[in-house]
């Protein structure tokens, strides 16, 4: 029993500190809360997440000072960002969404040339990964989750993307885009004060 409850801590330890759908980082109760809104067709999308979004996580969410989680925002001018995001969104269901996310950026220019978001995402799951994913897709309850993300965003007012709500002490901040270092002093000085 102690061997089985040492490898479920070492395969939590694996994971970092991504929360239950792996769709946020951190812990809730962390002083800053950054929801992000992002698309993945957006280029703007891909420089946050490859420059500034897992610098941000092992800086300030797996320490406990930031609580980061994600939205999807597909734009309806990105012919490909809602199916991205449903299936990044079914994807989280199987524990693979930071995975996802990652290929997807990653591959950007080439899925939303021709339009193989199925055959980008499943090539970095497993074959069983892959048919729940896919099975998954197909189900209401995640255009649903996308739609509510959508809803969150439009009554937040996001009109670009990326933009990021940090909230601190109950005062938010609109950040649209940013640069690793600006933000790393900004929230810096906010947990300093």
């Amino acid at each position: 029993m102690r061997k089985i409850v040492a490898g479920f801590v070492l395969s939590l330890a694996a994971l970092g500190a991504w929360g239950a759908e792996m769709r946020s980082r951190g812990v809730s109760t962390a002083p800053i809360l950054i929801d992000v809104y992002s698309d993945f067709q957006c280029p703007a999308c891909k420089v946050l997440h490859e420059n500034t979004l897992g610098q941000l996580a092992y800086d300030y969410a797996d320490k406990g000072k930031v609580y980061l989680v994600h939205h999807e925002f597909p734009l309806p001018m990105h012919a490909h960002a809602m199916e991205a995001a449903c299936y990044a969104c079914a994807a989280s269901r199987v524990g693979k969404y930071q995975q996802v996310s990652d290929v997807l950026f990653h591959s950007q220019e080439i899925w939303a040339a021709n339009g193989k978001v199925d055959e980008t995402v499943c090539s970095i799951l497993t074959p069983a990964e892959a048919k729940k994913v896919r099975a998954l897709v197909k189900d209401p309850a995640i255009a649903a989750e996308v739609q509510q993300d959508i809803q969150a965003g439009k009554t937040a007012q996001i009109n670009q993307t990326p933009t990021m709500i940090l909230t601190h002490r109950g005062k938010q901040y609109r950040i649209p885009g940013a640069n690793y270092d600006i933000l790393r002093r900004f929230i810096d000085q906010l947990l300093a004060n």
